[in-house]
């Protein structure tokens, strides 16, 4: 069977001889076009491939609701406070967290920086939730003093969306909590029975505010005044594209935009509020096609507002039924002399930085309306920019403080968005060079193949036999 095999190789090879086309010129021919079609395959999955979504995963389906995909390094939570794995300032980290677990944090805190630590849970979409279910967030000091604690928590409405705040270790207005020491965070979830079991996704972060310097002065706190906020009525509309983090918040400044807000979604947007200024976000949500008026919807919109260390501030809601309605959310002009404030909606508006506003429709409003919501946002940032305080170190890293850049650049593009354009660019390129190469391959191709000399083959390319080979057919290729 083998002498058969090599014999009818060697008549192969006697054919292609007497055709003036070597073996080898066979294969080289072959391996050529193997080229050509690897490269105009590369093309194709460059001008052909799927979208990417914010988080560079493929988009979802037409209609399907965008979701905030936790981001960072895997971080475990221990149990105790003796086991918990250190955080570092800065940096943004993922776990998860399971129905009635406390996940526990190290930090280490020094005796002059104010510290914010922030927790947020991503329950999936279609998960059941209920009155009660969220997370809790405690900070604690080696000693067992508690720092800082808040909850956040879903409501009556029922609906899945990512709930989370920050909690805090200010320094020069707590009265404990203010040595260098080693803290905790600790993350517990309560749910109620009727609620889904399975584990949420967390996204956790902390960062570190400098002192003031010696001898610098905190201000005094303006007056919010008590006059009801007016939404801004003149300008162009512009679009907005909301991102589904805080990461990839779309960032817009006074004006008008436009956006649409499938149910089942948040869409975040993220305004510059320098210190002094006020910021007020109206969010009207427009008519939509109604597919049945029976149902009722009793917080089928949100707004929701967030300091620029993803506190939470406040959050507004409203029944929808497809008829047009407004929420609104005014803060209060930016302090760093608001850290003294009784009022939490106050104390948390104390630096500058981007402020963020997340807007929710509720899943259940797709039973009453047919597709996404219309959503204009109308954003109204006033007041003068007044002077820094005088920091004794570099607040950004915090995500303090904002700039003339910051604030033309608010275009309503979310920066994954524009790092995808840049992206999709660079793969045009690509695939432009790769049509090239390709082309410039074919030719190469052909003018070889007519002008290569024809040669007849020798008596030994024709009778030469090849090694006998053992088994039944070439080697296993794994």
């Amino acid at each position: 069977m083998r002498r058969d095999t090599s014999m009818r190789r060697g008549t192969y090879a006697a054919a292609a001889a007497r055709r003036g086309i070597s073996t080898a010129a066979t294969k080289r021919g072959a391996s050529a076009a193997a080229g050509v079609l690897a490269a105009l395959t590369a093309l194709q999955g460059v001008q052909g491939g799927p979208a990417a979504a914010d988080d560079g995963t493929p988009a979802a389906g037409p209609g399907a609701p965008a979701t905030w995909q936790p981001q960072g390094t895997v971080l475990a939570g221990a149990a105790t406070t003796a086991d918990a794995p250190a955080m570092k300032p800065g940096v943004t980290y993922r776990d998860t967290i399971k129905v009635g677990e406390t996940r526990i944090y190290g930090i280490t805190l020094d005796a002059a920086s104010s510290a914010y630590a922030s927790a947020f849970a991503l329950p999936a979409p279609g998960t059941r939730v209920a009155y009660g279910d969220g997370i809790e967030l405690k900070l604690q000091s080696a000693d067992g003093s508690d720092c800082d604690s808040t909850d956040a928590h879903f409501r009556d409405d029922g609906a899945v969306r990512p709930v989370g705040s920050a909690v805090a270790r200010l320094i020069g207005v707590d009265t404990s909590c203010q040595d260098a020491n080693q803290y905790t965070l600790a993350v517990h979830r309560t749910s109620a029975g009727a609620s889904d079991p399975g584990a949420w996704p967390l996204e956790l972060r902390y960062v570190l505010e400098p002192p003031l310097k010696a001898g610098a002065a905190a201000g005094h706190a303006p007056d919010a005044g008590t006059a009801s906020p007016t939404p801004l009525t003149s300008g162009t509309p512009r679009q907005a594209t909301g991102g589904t983090s805080f990461d990839t918040a779309a960032p817009v400044k006074t004006g008008i935009w436009k956006d649409k807000v499938l149910p089942g979604e948040t869409r975040f947007y993220k305004v510059p509020v320098d210190w002094g200024q006020q910021a007020t976000v109206f969010s009207d949500f427009s008519s939509a096609q109604v597919t049945d008026s029976a149902v009722y919807v009793g917080s089928g919109v949100r707004l929701t507002a967030y300091s620029p260390v993803r506190e939470l501030i406040d959050d507004e809601a409203h029944s929808y039924l497809g008829a047009p309605t407004s929420v609104h959310e005014q803060l209060a002009p930016v302090s760093y002399a608001n850290r003294a404030a009784d009022d939490t909606a106050v104390s948390r508006v104390r630096y500058a930085g981007w402020y963020y506003f997340a807007v929710t429709v509720h899943p259940d409003v797709a039973k009453a309306v047919s597709g996404a919501v219309p959503v204009t946002l109308r954003v109204d940032v006033t007041g003068a920019a007044q002077d820094a305080p005088a920091y004794a170190g570099d607040p950004k890293a915090a995500g303090i403080g904002v700039d003339a850049h910051d604030v033309s650049a608010a275009d309503g593009t979310p920066r994954s968005a524009a790092s995808s354009s840049s992206g999709n660019s660079a793969r045009r390129f690509l695939g432009f060079a790769a049509l090239g190469a390709g082309t410039v391959l074919l030719l190469a191709l052909a003018v070889w193949f007519l002008t290569a000399p024809r040669r007849a083959a020798t008596p030994d390319t024709v009778t030469r036999q090849l090694p006998p080979q053992s088994g039944f057919g070439p080697p296993p290729s794994w």
